[in-house]
C-alpha cells in the first residue's frame, strides 16, 4: 500500500511561549504524527519581518526589504499544505502576522504570479472572546486570492482564551482533527486522480 506523505507547514502567529497556540501546535503535532505527514512550524515571533514601505516597486519584482521573509516563503513553498494560525487582537491580527500577510501577499507572492497556487491551506483563530470569523474571513480572502485549496471540514477550529487551555475546547479541537484529516484526504486525491474519481462516481450512485 502507498503511503502519501503531506509536508504542512504551520505558520504560529503567536509571540507567546507557553500560551494557548503552543498548545494547540502540540495538539497538531500529534494529529501530524498519527497521519504520517511532516511538519515545520513557523514562529513568526522569531523572524525578522518589516512593515511594508509601500513604494510599488514590487509589482513586478519580488521586493527588496532585507528581512526573513524570503525564508518563510520558501519554507511555504517547500510544503504541500499551509496551515495559517493567527492570534487575535483588537478584532483583528496581531500586528506581526498582520505584517506578515501585507508583505508576503503584495511584495512576493503577487510579482511571482503566486506561487502557492493548489496549495492545501487551513486556518485556526486563536483569541480571547470575539471577532474569530472576522480574522477567519481575512484569512481565508488571502487562501482565495492565491489560488490555494481551502480545506473545509465543517466547523473552523477557533479557540477562546478564556477557557483552561486547548484540551478544555472539546468543539475546536474536533474541528482541528478533521481539518488535519481534510487537508490529507485532499491532498491523496491530488496524488491519486483516478481513485478521487472513482469515489466520486461511487457516491453519486448512493
Amino acid at each position: 500500500m502507498e503511503v502519501v506523505t503531506v509536508k504542512v507547514c504551520v505558520l504560529v502567529g503567536s509571540s507567546r511561549k507557553n500560551g494557548l497556540s503552543s498548545n494547540i501546535c502540540a495538539v497538531l503535532q500529534d494529529q501530524f504524527n498519527a497521519k504520517g505527514s511532516s511538519s515545520n512550524f513557523v514562529h513568526l515571533a522569531d523572524k525578522h519581518i518589516e512593515y511594508c514601505d509601500a513604494d510599488n516597486h514590487c509589482q513586478f519584482a519580488p521586493c527588496k526589504v532585507a528581512d526573513d521573509m524570503p525564508s518563510i516563503l520558501a519554507d511555504m513553498q517547500e510544503a504541500d499544505g499551509i496551515i495559517y494560525m493567527p492570534v487575535m487582537h483588537a478584532f483583528g491580527t496581531n500586528s506581526k502576522f498582520q505584517a506578515f500577510l501585507e508583505r508576503v501577499g503584495y511584495g512576493y507572492l503577487r510579482p511571482l504570479d503566486r506561487p502557492l497556487a493548489d496549495k492545501i491551506a487551513a486556518i485556526i483563530v486563536v483569541g480571547r472572546r470575539y471577532g474569530h470569523t472576522a480574522v477567519y474571513s481575512q484569512i481565508m480572502l488571502n487562501i482565495m486570492l492565491n489560488k490555494m485549496i481551502m480545506a473545509g471540514s465543517g466547523f473552523p477550529p477557533l479557540f477562546f482564551g478564556m477557557l483552561g487551555g486547548a484540551a478544555d475546547d472539546v468543539e475546536a479541537l474536533e474541528a482541528v482533527g478533521q481539518t488535519v484529516e481534510r487537508m490529507h484526504d485532499v491532498h491523496m486525491r491530488f496524488c491519486n486522480p483516478d481513485k478521487a474519481k472513482t469515489r466520486f462516481q461511487t457516491q453519486l450512485t448512493l
